[in-house]
């Protein structure tokens, strides 16, 4: 194999990290299941086990709370024929409820990944979701009712804009 056909591999290793966070963010379970093999694993500490009950499980985790947004960073990955192996560095916001108070929690992890390559297809044969660091703090209300006024705010599911987004393109263009 050469090296364009290994940056290429890359890139859609790279882009099912991009995709989980998307799903997770947007609590697309179809999205999720994607990701990873259906033989899949996931151990998240207080989840460890197949990938299919990992994304019930993660839908109905997160989708309690008032919003979340992951990015990741740091993405290496180590190709080895039809198995990889990669780190992906992540930091999540999220936003939610305790005792009636809303809160901020900013966290930082790593992914550590097994993907599989089947056919012509990469996905996620395994995850282990390591914890480096995270912070709990009260989130500023007003800020908070001030974003729910805002037209353009991201959504949970497919209320988000994002499934509409061929549509808003041709509005802009429109506009011009």
């Amino acid at each position: 194999m050469g090296k364009i056909d290994d940056l290429l591999d890359k890139q859609e290793i790279m882009e099912l990290s991009y995709r989980y966070s998307r799903a997770c963010d947007r609590l697309d379970a179809e999205l999720m299941t994607a990701v990873y093999w259906p033989d899949g694993t996931d151990d998240h500490g207080a989840f460890k086990g197949t990938a299919p009950d990992y994304v019930d499980w993660v839908m109905g985790f997160v989708g309690n709370w008032v919003s979340t947004h992951h990015d990741n960073t740091n993405i290496l990955i180590d190709l080895d024929g039809d198995v990889a192996f990669g780190e992906v560095h992540w930091t999540g916001y999220y936003r939610y409820e305790i005792e009636g108070v809303l809160h901020d929690h900013l966290a930082t992890g790593r992914y550590l990944d097994r993907y599989e390559r089947r056919g012509d297809e990469w996905r996620i044969k395994h995850r282990t979701c390591l914890s480096d660091w995270s912070k709990i703090e009260p989130a500023n209300a007003a800020m908070h009712e001030a974003g729910l006024a805002n037209p353009l705010r991201g959504q949970r599911g497919k209320a988000d804009h994002l499934y509409n987004l061929r549509n808003i393109a041709i509005l802009e263009d429109a506009a011009e």
